[in-house]
C-alpha cells in the first residue's frame, strides 16, 4: 500500500513538473517599439506573435539605457545601483590599456534567475547573454565573451575555454550549427541570429532546460553603424525575425510549443542621432586631463552610449575633487545656448536618485538625438548620422529609448497585468519576477 502511494505521489510530481512552463528569454538588441508596430518593417514572425500572444507596447528600461546594464536587470529585478553593472565597459581611470567590459557573472551583486531555477531544482542554459562568464548557475553557457586587443586565435577558439560544460560548442558544431569560425559566426553579420537559432533548438530539445536566455545581436550593431531607418538595418530586423521564426517552428515542429513560453524584448530602443558629444575635448583644453590616456588628469568622462559618467582622480584630496567638479560644471554651464539645449548636467545625489553609479560624481545626460564619445580631440559637439541609446531618462527632456515585449504561450492575461505599471507599460525591473511568475517559482 505504501508502494503504491510513493508511486502515485511520483506520478503527480512528474506530471507538475512537466506541465510547468519552460521559459525562453530572447532580446533583440536595440528593438525598437516601431519595428513592431509598423507593418512595413520586414519582420512578419514577430508581428504574428504580437498580434496572437502578449504584447506590452513600452519597456522602460533602466539608466543607462546600455546593453550590459539592462540584460542585467532583466534576469535580476534589480536596478545598476543594485547590481552593480552601470555600463558595458569598466572605467579604467585614464589607463591606457583597453577597456575591460563586465564579462564575470560575479560582478553580478543580485540575485540572478539562472540562480534561482537551479536552487529550485531546474536546469538552465544561456547563448551570448552579458556578463554570464564563469556563472556556477547556467548548467550549458556560451557566454558574451572576446578580445579587446589582437589575439592569436580566432574569436570563436578564445570563446571556448569558457564555454560550460567544456565540450559544449563542440557538441554545437557537431550537431547544430557546423564549424564555427570568424567566417561563419561573426557579430554584426546576418547570418549571426541564425546560427544562435540553431543553437537554441538543439539546447531545447536535446537538453530541454527549464530556462533559457538568449542574445541577438545584429540590430544592434546595424542601427549604430548606420542609423535606425537604413536599408541595412532593415536587413538585420530580417535576420532576427527569421531567426525569432526558426525557433518557433522548431517547438511546433517537436510539439513543445504548449510547455515553452517565449518572451521577446530588447535591452533598449535606439533613436536616430544627430550630434555627438565629446566632453573629455574640454576637459583637454582645460588641463584637466591629458591627451592621451596614461598621463596626468584630474577628471576624466567615461560614455554609455548617449550619456556620460565623469570621474575623478582618486588620489586628489577632498578639496581638490570640489574644485575639480565646480571647475567642470562652470566650463559646461558657459557653453553658448546653442550647445547647452544638447544636454542636462547631473550632481551626486542626482545620480544616485536615478540609480546610477554612485562612484561617478557628474553625468552629462543629453537630450534626445545627441549622444556621447570618449575622444579627446577635436571639437566638442560634432554632427551625427548614427543610431544612439544609452541614455539618462529625465521626465522634463523625455530622453529614452523604450523598447517592447512579446509573452508568447499559454499565459493568463490577468497575471500580466499585475506587472504592469500601466496599461501599455511595464518596468525592465518587473521582467524578472514576471518570469517567476510564469515559471510558478
Amino acid at each position: 500500500m505504501l508502494r503504491i502511494f510513493s508511486l502515485s505521489i511520483l506520478t503527480i510530481f512528474c506530471l507538475y513538473a512537466s506541465a510547468r512552463q519552460r521559459v525562453i528569454l530572447i532580446t533583440i538588441d536595440g528593438l525598437r517599439n516601431d519595428i513592431l508596430t509598423n507593418a512595413s518593417q520586414p519582420a512578419p514572425f514577430l508581428h504574428e506573435m504580437m498580434r496572437k500572444s502578449i504584447y506590452v507596447a513600452n519597456v522602460i528600461g533602466v539608466n543607462p539605457t546600455m546593453t550590459y546594464p539592462s540584460h542585467t536587470t532583466l534576469v535580476t529585478g534589480s536596478t545598476p545601483l543594485e547590481h552593480g553593472i552601470h555600463c558595458n565597459r569598466q572605467f579604467q581611470y585614464n589607463r591606457a590599456e583597453p577597456a575591460l567590459y563586465h564579462w564575470y557573472a560575479d560582478s553580478i551583486r543580485t540575485k540572478t534567475l539562472w540562480q534561482t531555477v537551479k536552487e529550485k531544482g531546474g536546469t538552465t542554459a544561456s547563448i551570448f547573454w552579458p556578463v554570464t562568464t564563469g556563472s556556477k548557475w547556467i548548467d550549458f553557457n556560451l557566454p558574451e565573451y572576446f578580445p579587446t586587443k589582437p589575439v592569436n586565435v580566432s574569436g570563436m577558439d578564445y570563446i571556448r575555454p569558457v564555454c560550460t560544460p567544456k565540450d559544449i560548442m563542440a557538441e554545437l558544431e557537431r550537431e547544430a550549427t557546423g564549424h564555427l569560425s570568424d567566417t561563419t559566426l561573426r557579430a554584426g553579420s546576418f547570418q549571426y541570429d541564425a546560427k544562435v537559432a540553431s543553437m537554441v533548438n538543439y539546447l531545447t530539445n536535446r537538453y530541454k532546460p527549464d530556462f533559457m536566455t538568449v542574445h541577438l545581436v545584429t540590430t544592434d550593431y546595424k542601427q549604430h553603424e548606420t542609423g535606425i531607418c537604413s536599408y541595412e538595418t532593415q536587413q538585420s530586423v530580417a535576420a532576427a525575425d527569421h531567426a525569432i521564426g526558426l525557433i518557433l517552428e522548431n517547438l511546433e515542429y517537436t510539439h513543445q510549443k504548449d510547455s515553452v513560453t517565449i518572451i521577446v524584448t530588447g535591452d533598449h530602443g535606439f533613436t536616430q542621432g544627430r550630434y555627438r558629444l565629446h566632453p573629455n575635448t574640454l576637459l583637454v583644453s582645460n588641463g584637466m586631463l591629458s591627451e592621451h590616456p596614461g598621463g596626468d588628469w584630474q577628471a576624466c568622462f567615461n560614455s554609455l552610449g548617449a550619456a556620460a559618467y565623469m570621474y575623478v582622480n582618486p588620489s586628489l584630496s577632498s578639496k581638490q575633487k570640489t574644485r575639480c567638479i565646480e571647475k567642470v560644471k562652470a566650463i559646461l554651464t558657459e557653453q553658448p545656448d546653442s550647445v547647452k539645449s544638447l544636454y542636462n548636467i547631473l550632481t551626486g545625489k542626482d545620480i544616485i536618485a536615478i540609480n546610477g553609479d554612485p562612484t561617478a560624481v557628474l553625468c552629462l545626460a543629453p537630450v534626445s538625438g545627441a549622444g556621447c564619445s570618449n575622444n579627446r580631440k577635436g571639437k566638442f559637439v560634432t554632427d551625427f548620422n548614427g543610431g544612439l541609446h544609452g541614455y539618462v531618462y529625465l521626465t522634463e527632456t523625455k530622453a529614452y529609448d523604450p523598447t517592447s515585449l512579446i509573452i508568447y504561450g499559454n499565459i493568463d492575461r490577468n497575471i500580466i497585468k499585475r506587472f504592469l505599471s500601466a496599461p501599455d507599460t511595464i518596468q525592465q525591473t518587473s521582467v524578472a519576477p514576471l518570469i517567476l511568475r510564469i515559471m510558478e517559482m
